[in-house]
């Protein structure tokens, strides 16, 4: 088992997303297991990664779960966060981590998007948006797009994706045609808490046609809760991590943290 948990957010300056992020971990740290549980963030918000290793090392843990909670895995998840992490490691090589996966396309995820559009199944002339933040990597396109289609299939209601950025297609090309095809769109933002983007996306679209309904965004819900916690067993070869259960022998014999994982 490990010795500390540590959860990394991305940072913001915006204070109430900040607030959003914290309350939301520290939901998360009532149902884990562990007596070391502490946050860390990439930019812009205090502690930084190393500064919260180091706090749990002079504690005296030595083996990491990394908990990236992020949307989907990308440039942050695939080498920021390692580098980081490799970084204190080459400090205190005695250390050893694992890296779980980000929310991703989880199917906890899809039933969150349902419930935050709130429409009636099989809803006439109205489609759905996803607008996501957008990324220079394929995979979080690709896992918005799936989600978008298991939403559609849930709900039987065209689905849409459009990203603010670094994505096709963008949300402007978007809304350029939606309103002419459905007399109702759903927007929702796939964020994870208010912000800049969050105010963007809002802007853009009460600058257009009244035929968008905002919906709100993942707003840090139970049902990302159940997700963070399952990747977090996912990188514990299945065990729980809440403590209900027996802890289950991992495959290979016991745990050995992997110093290199880039996850």
């Amino acid at each position: 088992m490990f010795d500390a948990v540590v959860y990394i957010g991305h940072g913001s300056r915006c204070e109430e997303g900040e607030a959003q992020f914290k309350r939301f971990i520290e939901s998360v740290k009532e149902e884990v297991a562990s007596p070391n549980q502490e946050i860390a963030f990439l930019e812009l918000t205090a502690p930084t990664i190393a500064e919260t290793m180091e706090k749990l090392i002079a504690d005296g843990a030595k083996r990491f779960l990394i908990v990236p909670v992020l949307l989907f895995s990308a440039i942050q998840h695939q080498l920021d966060i390692p580098e980081e992490l490799r970084a204190v490691q080459r400090k205190y090589p005695f250390i050893s981590f694992e890296i779980s996966e980000p929310f991703g396309a989880h199917p906890y995820m899809v039933d969150l998007v349902v419930k935050r559009i709130g429409a009636e199944k099989n809803e006439k002339d109205t489609a759905i948006m996803l607008v996501g933040g957008g990324s220079s990597h394929l995979r979080p396109i690709q896992e918005l797009q799936q989600i978008g289609k298991s939403v559609e299939q849930k709900l039987d209601i065209p689905v849409y994706t459009a990203f603010l950025q670094l994505g096709k297609p963008s949300l402007e090309e978007t809304l350029e045609f939606l309103p002419y095809r459905y007399k109702k769109v759903y927007v929702m933002p796939y964020l994870l808490f208010t912000g800049l983007q969050l105010e963007k996306i809002e802007q853009i679209v009460f600058s257009s046609k009244d035929t968008f309904v905002i919906c709100p965004n993942l707003e840090f819900d139970e049902l990302m809760k159940k997700t963070l916690i399952k990747r977090m067993e996912e990188a514990c070869d299945g065990e729980d991590v809440s403590g209900d259960d027996e802890p289950r022998q991992k495959k290979g014999g016991n745990y050995r943290g992997r110093g290199d994982s880039s996850a």
